[in-house]
């Protein structure tokens, strides 16, 4: 896309091609690390930027909870709630402290009895008052609370002999009372006991009269010792230890529809469930930063080790970043629920396909880190986030191969189990039921982390059109468009591109390089060809040289040299990978059409400055990686050593030599990073395989010629040999008849034919 509006800005703007390239590229990536940031920040703080959308971030005391909530970790942490409750508690069961039995009151409360009953004397011995008189003055004794009828009237009636009683009976009762422990509390169950302590001889009206003055002249004579009370509180207070809460990875926190205590919000606070709602400005600028800070690193590792990737391949980029946004947003849905089921290894498993392990290292240790600021700064979420990837990224040795991906998920799951085992053999209350369920989570999570990455890349081929190695699977099939068409219109190309693919794979494997994409790249690579099959050597079957014909070196090297460009459009026509679409530039370079130009310069008698060599040379670039050098070398090789028909294997190595060592020396593999060990390596597996395909044939009709011609000799040396003495007594195994019977050789022509012609048969196949 970038290049085809960098034609637009070119033709409509007036802009030079190469630098709106360049600034739409650089353009792609800012916006790529924009998006990063932004998306990275509201994943990682999302309860602060959409408070309203989590089903527990705003949760409150006494609110429902929707769902059940889980532990996304194992923590234990101090309750403050449960703490405070078990101090009130203590406190609460603290007994009160009262200073002992003070005689004091008992003597004032007596004393002041004994004023009010000789009070009561008084009244009762007035002669000129008169009942209703005496009644009135009884009520006036505010020490007591006298009833008018059930009290003061009978006591202004009776007769001085019952009222002695009385008076004998109050003083009594009330210093007997006095005498004992009284507390403020104790107050209300000693008057209620009281009329039982009134002597038997009296009746109930004045059991009422004694009860009624007694009770309201009790007063607590032991009072509470307010400063001891308290230390005792403080003591038991705290004496009270702190109160752990404790949670295990996945237990349930709250269950749905249980209406929420203090500490319950309290466990979801510490587990990272519940935003407070002063600490989201906070939160927010902490994703941010923790944001930035893994797009800076990121960065500096892409400048200072894949800087061509953010020079030339914004897409590479933009795809960096979805993988990543998207495997965070998926590991914050999956925080709740259990961790070690969630497929954390398939971010490094995708990386490692499409930028490479080194890529995938970094991008896990950017990925365990915005992990674990996820899970409320989790160690256990990142250290298993970082395991996983590395693990994966380490494993998954061969992209090309698809049971590789299977044995680095095996391998995630087994570091995955020995990172529960450390996080969680020293937690108390695990039981073996529990220890068997998290293992099988962590082998379930292998499996996923396989399926997911073999899913995730078969999207991505199609999608995005990438190599991955179901699309490279997809594309070496025979029956694809291109190839059918290669094989019907180019047959000679299309063997040839056969045997480049065998070269190729080969070559690659001995030097670390992708196999399966140069091998599928290398039967794609001369597709160009099909635009004029004819024009070139494989496709000419005896005919005569269209070039002949055309009389015109230029031309014929511009037919020669646009298959490079033509097939670069079929491939884009028909949706090849980008990256096999390097192999259709690249697998030239920047080389020269030799004979062609060599007739050139012929045809202008050796002056060399009437010929133009750009025009004879391919457009390049050169080979940029280690597979389009190897494709260079093989492609080649095979094309000259046809041509040349070797006889034997040093023909075939001094060939090979050569042909590698021209490429080094016009410096067509200076960018290819293949190395001298390499070439070597190269070499070797070339003149071991060209060797197996150039063999000699045996001719098989010159061979059973050359075997009748020596059987006919010995029968003629044996005719002309002197008699033999009788053989039928010398050999009797001899059989009578034709000589040649005797020496077993079949004579019959239609057996020779049959024979010849399975033998030649066998010979081709």
């Amino acid at each position: 896309m970038l290049p085809a509006l960098a034609d637009f800005l070119h033709q409509r703007v007036g802009i030079p091609r190469d630098i709106a390239l360049r600034r739409l590229t650089t353009s792609a990536v800012v916006a790529a690390a924009v998006v990063f940031v932004v998306a990275s920040t509201v994943i990682v703080a999302l309860d602060a930027v959409f408070p309203g959308r989590s089903l527990s971030s705003t949760l409150a005391v006494g609110e429902v909870a929707p769902r059940d909530i889980h532990a996304p970790i194992s923590r234990s942490y101090v309750s403050q709630i449960l703490t405070e409750q078990r101090q009130a508690e203590a406190r609460n069961s603290v007994a009160l402290v009262y200073n002992t039995p003070d005689l004091t009151v008992a003597r004032v409360q007596t004393s002041l009895a004994a004023r009010i009953l000789d009070f009561i004397d008084n009244v009762r011995k007035d002669p000129y008052a008169s009942v209703e008189q005496k009644v009135r003055d009884l009520l006036q004794i505010t020490a007591l609370r006298l009833e008018e009828v059930a009290v003061a009237t009978p006591i202004a009636t009776m007769t001085d002999e019952s009222w002695s009683a009385i008076r004998a009976e109050v003083l009594r009762l009330l210093e007997q009372v006095m005498q004992d422990s009284i507390r403020e509390s104790e107050l209300p169950g000693i008057l209620e006991r009281l009329p039982n302590q009134v002597s038997l001889r009296f009746d109930g009206k004045d059991v009422a009269i004694i009860v009624d003055i007694v009770s309201d002249l009790i007063r607590p004579n032991r009072t509470l010792n307010t400063a001891a009370t308290e230390t005792a509180r403080t003591a038991a207070d705290e004496a009270v230890a702190d109160q752990i809460s404790s949670f295990q990875r996945g237990q349930i926190v709250v269950s749905a529809g249980t209406k929420l205590e203090p500490a319950d919000v309290e466990a979801l606070e510490q587990l990272g469930l519940l935003q407070p709602p002063n600490l989201r400005l906070p939160e927010l600028l902490r994703a941010f930063l923790a944001a930035v800070a893994t797009l800076a690193m990121y960065t500096v590792y892409m400048w200072r080790w894949r800087k061509p990737v953010l020079q030339s391949q914004p897409r590479i980029i933009w795809l960096l970043v979805g993988i990543f946004t998207l495997m965070l947003f998926t590991a914050r849905l999956s925080l709740s629920g259990e961790i070690y089921l969630f497929p954390s290894g398939a971010l490094a498993l995708l990386y490692v396909a499409v930028a490479g392990p080194d890529v995938a290292l970094i991008g896990t240790l950017g990925y365990a880190f915005l992990g674990g600021l996820m899970a409320g700064d989790g160690f256990e979420v990142s250290t298993l986030f970082a395991a996983a990837g590395v693990m994966g990224t380490l494993a998954l040795r061969r992209t090309e191969r698809l049971n590789t991906y299977i044995r680095a998920g095996l391998m995630i799951a087994l570091v995955n189990s020995i990172v529960l085992i450390i996080f969680n053999m020293v937690q108390e209350g695990i039981t073996a039921e529990q220890w068997i369920e998290q293992i099988t989570y962590c082998v379930l999570n292998g499996i996923i982390t396989a399926a997911v990455s073999l899913v995730g890349l078969y999207l991505l081929g199609v999608v995005f059109n990438l190599p991955t190695v179901l699309r490279l699977t997809e594309l070496s099939q025979p029956s694809h468009p291109l190839l059918q068409r290669l094989l019907r219109e180019a047959p000679g190309t299309y063997q040839h591109s056969l045997q480049v693919a065998n070269l190729c794979e080969q070559a690659a494997a001995a030097c670390g390089a992708n196999a399966s994409m140069v091998s599928v790249a290398a039967l794609y690579h001369d597709i160009g060809k099909l635009n004029n099959p004819a024009f070139f050597t494989e496709n000419q079957r005896g005919t005569e040289s269209p070039h002949d014909r055309l009389n015109d070196p230029l031309k014929s090297a511009r037919i020669i040299i646009h298959h490079v460009t033509d097939g670069e459009e079929m491939a884009m026509t028909h949706r090849l990978p980008s990256r096999l679409r390097e192999f259709i530039r690249e697998h030239h370079g920047t080389t020269l059409v030799k004979v062609f130009y060599q007739q050139a310069l012929i045809n202008c008698g050796d002056d060399a400055t009437q010929v133009n060599m750009d025009r004879f040379r391919y457009p390049g670039p050169r080979p940029q990686s280690k597979e389009t050098g190897i494709m260079m070398l093989a492609d080649s090789c095979e094309a000259a050593l046809r041509s040349a028909n070797p006889q034997d294997r040093s023909q075939i190595k001094e060939q090979v030599s050569k042909i590698i060592n021209y490429y080094r020396d016009q410096n067509q593999l200076d960018d290819s990073g293949l190395t001298l060990k390499d070439l070597k390596s190269i070499e070797g597996i070339f003149v071991d395989m060209i060797e197996a395909t150039l063999h000699p044939r045996i001719n098989y009709d010159a061979v059973i010629s050359k075997a009748r011609q020596t059987q006919a000799l010995k029968i003629v040396s044996v005719a002309h040999l002197p008699p033999a003495p009788d053989e039928s007594e010398m050999m009797p195994w001899t059989v009578n008849g034709h000589s040649t019977a005797g020496l077993n050789i079949p004579n019959d022509s239609e057996l020779d034919d049959e024979d010849s012609t399975d033998d030649r048969a066998r010979a081709w196949d």
